[in-house]
């Protein structure tokens, strides 16, 4: 599989305990207390960590993850639930730091995509592609299949239309406009076109995907990205007149229409004549993805998901994939405690409960797990190791120049492609320039000085390392 990783934009939300009763918190103290336990140690709310993945506080104050670059399906998919577990790992120390100086402070994360008062926020792809491929031309070949792609990992949520309200697949669709622009926090596309390859920017270019949902079920986080990976490969092994014959003549109409449409049967206009539906595009694709000779035994989980999904729907009967569909699974619950207490969709209970379902650690989602009622890829051991162990890539690397950083108190400036230890005398940088390679004699070289030279200076912090075990802590029940 290519490089990929994936960036998430948690929600936060914190009430302090006083005399008079609860008081919700603002945005910009729930982050700033929430970093504290960072912030302290290193005056940053940004860090990379030793598992090659980075953590920060975003606009907006919302933590987000990044994980390391990751060439299999299943070091990505622990390096995503490693991201829950640092997150909400990270809340919990920021709440037993605010109860040692006297505060209650509880607080709650969700993997979701948007707030109370209709904020969006983000979990973006990234997919390393050769430089020489033409954006604009891509983005047309994966126009009609991310159109079509949320009925395979949409999260599900109830809109208001008017005075009324329904269910619609995605949490995104309705943000989203273009299917290619600059923009990433207004008129949103499903691909960004800002060129930040974070490598050899002659040899590689980063696709910025933007257009997903958080997934919380880790069947819908496999499926999200093999089917991508997959339709990246039928265009570059000659297929993309076809999968551009897809591509809808207006994206945002296209996106509303199909999130709207649970059963992926609703029809829009496309860019070269006559109408298309999500069904369709799926099934279409499907088959080619199909030819594609791949040995991973999870890419090939992934494609016979992919295929049952479109089969149960065709079916009318989506529940079959509630396991390991998102929206399916919610809007099964949701419709389920409607009926029990004779709600309507629009009353505020199923609201909480539609949020609840994204809630790290939260009872819907132990209740789901007890109960088997959400396919796990991955073990905890897995998400255990991926907190603190990097995957073989350029992720390696970069880990072990951290954890050396760290070990020796070394003072660094630290991105995705190079490294800097500012208090060695002489060169001390390593460009990292291919996401790919896992081995690098001036990587060890460095890691050597790091041990045995001397400091040029003395090093007040060590900016993307010393805070690393404030973020990470123990992992294990907190995903």
């Amino acid at each position: 599989m290519r490089v990929v990783g994936l960036e998430t934009e948690y929600g936060v939300s914190a009430t302090l305990a006083t005399a008079a009763g609860e008081r919700r918190l603002g945005p910009d103290e729930v982050g700033r207390r929430l970093f504290r336990p960072v912030a302290e140690e290193l005056a940053t709310t940004s860090v990379f960590l030793r598992n090659g993945g980075r953590l920060y506080l975003d606009v907006g104050s919302h933590p987000e993850y990044a994980t390391a670059e990751c060439n299999r399906l299943g070091d990505l998919l622990a390096q995503d639930r490693a991201g829950d577990a640092i997150v909400a790992t990270l809340a919990g120390r920021a709440a037993a730091l605010a109860a040692a100086e006297g505060e209650r402070v509880a607080f709650r994360v969700f993997k979701n995509n948007v707030d109370h008062y209709g904020n969006s926020y983000g979990s973006h792809e990234n997919y390393q592609i050769a430089r020489e491929l033409d954006l604009p031309d891509l983005a047309q070949a994966l126009s009609g299949f991310l159109v079509a792609r949320q009925l395979l990992c949409g999260a599900g949520r109830i809109v208001k239309e008017g005075h009324s309200f329904t269910y619609a697949v995605s949490q995104r669709a309705d943000v989203l406009w273009d299917a290619l622009a600059a923009g990433s926090t207004r008129a949103r596309p499903l691909v960004n076109t800002r060129d930040e390859p974070h490598a050899d920017p002659e040899r590689f270019r980063r696709l910025h995907v933007i257009s997903g949902d958080s997934t919380i079920a880790e069947a819908a986080t496999l499926v999200r990205v093999m089917s991508l990976d997959a339709v990246l490969r039928l265009v570059e092994r000659g297929s993309g007149r076809r999968l551009s014959s897809w591509a809808p003549r207006d994206t945002a109409g296209a996106v509303r229409a199909v999130s709207r449409d649970p059963r992926g049967r609703a029809t829009y206009d496309l860019a070269s004549g006559g109408t298309a539906s999500a069904l369709a595009v799926l099934s279409d694709v499907h088959d080619l993805a199909a030819e594609l000779d791949e040995p991973d035994p999870l890419w090939r989980r992934a494609l016979g998901q992919w295929g049952r999904t479109v089969a149960a729907l065709a079916d009318d009967d989506p529940d079959r994939v509630a396991a390991e569909v998102d929206w399916v699974a919610k809007r099964r619950l949701l419709l389920g405690y409607a009926e029990r207490h004779a709600l309507r969709l629009g009353d505020e209970r199923l609201a909480r409960l539609d949020l609840a379902y994204h809630e790290l650690g939260g009872p819907v989602q132990r209740a789901l797990g007890r109960g088997g009622l959400q396919a796990r890829v991955t073990t905890d051991d897995q998400v255990d190791r991926a907190v603190t162990t990097p995957p073989v890539t350029r992720a390696l690397l970069r880990g072990r120049l951290v954890a050396a950083a760290g070990r020796h108190h070394r003072a660094t400036t630290v991105d995705w492609s190079s490294f800097t230890v500012k208090d060695l005398p002489g060169p001390a940088t390593v460009v990292l320039g291919d996401p790919a390679v896992a081995a690098d004699p001036a990587v060890d070289d460095l890691v050597e000085r790091m041990r045995t030279e001397p400091r040029r200076l003395p090093a007040p912090g060590v900016a993307g390392t010393a805070g690393v075990r404030a973020a990470e802590g123990q992992s294990r029940g907190v995903g």
